[in-house]
This record gives C-alpha cells, sequence and structure tokens, in this order.
C-alpha cells in the first residue's frame, strides 16, 4: 500500500507539527509556532527492561535517504529511529549516523544484522558453519557502529528471524550476550515478517531477547509496497502472543503499520493512515512502532495519530 507523495515543505511541517504537540500536551509552549520545536518533551513508554523509553511512534529510515527528513523527524520530538545493515547496502545506516550527529544521546537507534543460516538448520549447524555466520554477524556490527557513527547501538536485532531454535542457538545467544557485555550494545531482539506468533511464543519461553519487533497493524495482513512480499495472520493469536512476551518483559515494536492500507476514522469518514496507527495506539497491545516515512507529509500525519 503506497502512501501520498510530498505535498510539504520541511518548514511547513515542523510548525504544523509543532502546533499539533502542543495542542496534544507534549510540547511546551515555547515551541508552538517556532521553526525548530527542539524544546519538545514527548510523552514516551518505557521499552520492556531495557531501561529505553521511546516515542511511541518511531521513524523507519528504510524508505528514505534525505537526512532532513530524520532531523525534521527528531525537532519535532520523535527519539526512536530503525535502520538496517542491509538497507541501501549499509548506506541508509550512514544517513541515519550522519542526521543525528550531535543528537546520540537524545535518541534511540535500532539496527539489524542478518543471520546467514537456512531456516531448519535449527541445532545442527557443523562448528565451523556457525564460525562463520557468528563471525559475518561480528563484522555487521563493527561496521554498523562505524556507519551510525557511534561506539553503542540501543538495539540490535537479527534481521527477519523465522526458525526459532536457531534464533536461540547458542552461538546465537553467546554472540549478543558478548556484544552486550563489551558494551557495543544495549538491547538485542529480532524482527519476524512471518511466522511471528511462534516467534514470540519461543522468545516469551526461552526468555533471552530484550526487543521482538513484527508486523501489526488493523487488518491483519500485509502486502509490501516495493517488494509484493505478503503476509497474514490471526490477530488474536497474535496479540495473545505479544501479551506473552510483554509479560515477561519483553519490548514488542510493531512494524508493517501502514501496509495495512488507511483506517476510517472512529467518527467515520475517509479512510487514512492516521487512523490505522491510532487503531493501534489505542489497542494497547505494543510499546512501539517502527513507521516507515518517506516525507514531511508522511511524518506528520504519523505525529498527528499521537494526538
Amino acid at each position: 500500500m503506497g502512501r501520498r507523495p510530498p505535498s510539504m515543505s520541511r518548514k511547513e511541517f515542523l510548525k504544523k507539527s509543532s502546533s499539533a504537540l502542543l495542542a496534544a500536551g507534549f510540547v511546551g509552549s515555547e515551541a508552538s509556532g517556532a521553526d525548530t520545536p527542539r524544546g519538545a518533551r514527548p510523552e514516551t513508554r518505557s521499552l520492556g527492561r531495557t531501561g529505553l523509553r521511546i516515542f511511541p511512534i518511531g521513524f523507519g529510515a528504510t524508505r528514505t535517504m534525505e537526512p532532513s527528513l530524520v532531523r525534521a523527524a527528531a525537532e519535532a520530538g520523535m527519539n526512536f529511529f530503525d535502520t538496517g545493515r542491509s538497507y541501501s547496502g549499509g548506506r541508509n545506516e550512514e544517513m541515519v549516523g550522519e542526521a543525528l550527529a550531535g543528537r546520540r544521546r537524545e535518541v534511540v537507534v535500532q539496527s539489524k544484522l542478518e543471520l546467514r543460516l537456512p531456516p531448519g538448520s535449527g541445532a545442527g549447524p557443523a562448528p565451523a558453519e556457525l564460525r562463520r555466520v557468528t563471525g559475518e554477524m561480528g563484522r555487521s556490527l563493527e561496521a554498523s557502529l562505524k556507519a551510525l557513527r557511534t561506539d553503542c547501538i540501543d538495539i540490535l536485532l537479527i534481521h527477519n528471524a523465522t526458525d526459532p531454535e536457531l534464533a536461540h542457538h547458542e552461538a546465537v545467544r553467546a554472540f549478543f550476550a558478548g556484544a552486550k557485555e563489551a558494551g557495543k550494545i544495549r538491547a538485542h531482539g529480532f524482527s519476524s515478517h512471518g511466522n511471528q506468533i511462534a516467534m514470540l511464543r519461543a522468545a516469551a519461553r526461552e526468555n533471552f531477547y530484550d526487543v521482538v519487533m513484527i508486523p501489526y497493524n488493523h487488518k491483519g495482513s500485509y502486502v509490501h509496497s516495493n517488494s509484493g512480499r505478503s503476509d497474514a495472520w490471526n490477530q488474536a493469536e497474535l496479540e495473545a502472543a505479544m501479551g506473552q512476551a510483554r509479560e515477561r518483559g519483553i519490548g514488542v515494536v510493531a512494524m508493517k503499520t501502514c501496509s495495512g492500507g488507511p483506517r476510517p476514522p472512529a467518527g467515520g469518514g475517509k479512510p487514512d493512515f492516521t487512523s490505522a496507527l491510532r487503531w493501534i495506539l489505542e489497542r494497547g497491545r505494543v510499546d512501539g512502532m517502527a513507521v516507515a516515512m518517506a516525507n514531511f507529509q508522511q511524518i506528520r500525519e504519523d505525529l498527528v495519530a499521537c494526538t
């Protein structure tokens, strides 16, 4: 599902977004009407047991290479930014690192790496294969740290994990435990584009990972607007699994939040993406969400969901 094209300048976005957040009580009056609402104090939420607090709507950087969009989101009050090593061959991380230079202590940065063993490998990979894979993970982490211009990534996820046994393999656990002990990451977890119910249940059962990111929207399905990849799920079963994970202190982050399409506002009217995000917030099943944003208009309509 595509969202409408850009129709707003940066200056207009910042002024309107500051006014919207002021009306909602998220920012002080000194920010109203200003070009840059940097005095913003948005309402944040605890992300599970991580000790991190995030604005409920985070900036998904996957669909932009414009640092001005990342800066505008930060200036409007967002403090959670999602990227990944595989996005644009690492250039997306570089863009995010450039955009957030000077703000590192104000924001929560989440990135991802690949676990390059085929699904079904489970507990059986050969030791040499495991050394190869964890070596690749270590090199990926070092590349991400350099690209993001930081010595510690707040949240590091396995990208698109689908095999619960593989994700919880002792060698993979050892990699994350070592990265955390070395101070290179603060929290660890996985994203899952499919098989997410089984992955959530395993996360709750094993209670090793700090954060999980899974598709969740009002439709209970999605079609990726770029790749055409699709998935559908049983909403009740997914929400139950999300609840189990959160009960164990695991932070749950939603993705594919707009890929289910627009939703009619509560009082009726034309379906929109702001209402789609409000549905997620009102359900109260997640700690936050990473929403892909590609222009100032999309940032604004996503911010308005919090008002």
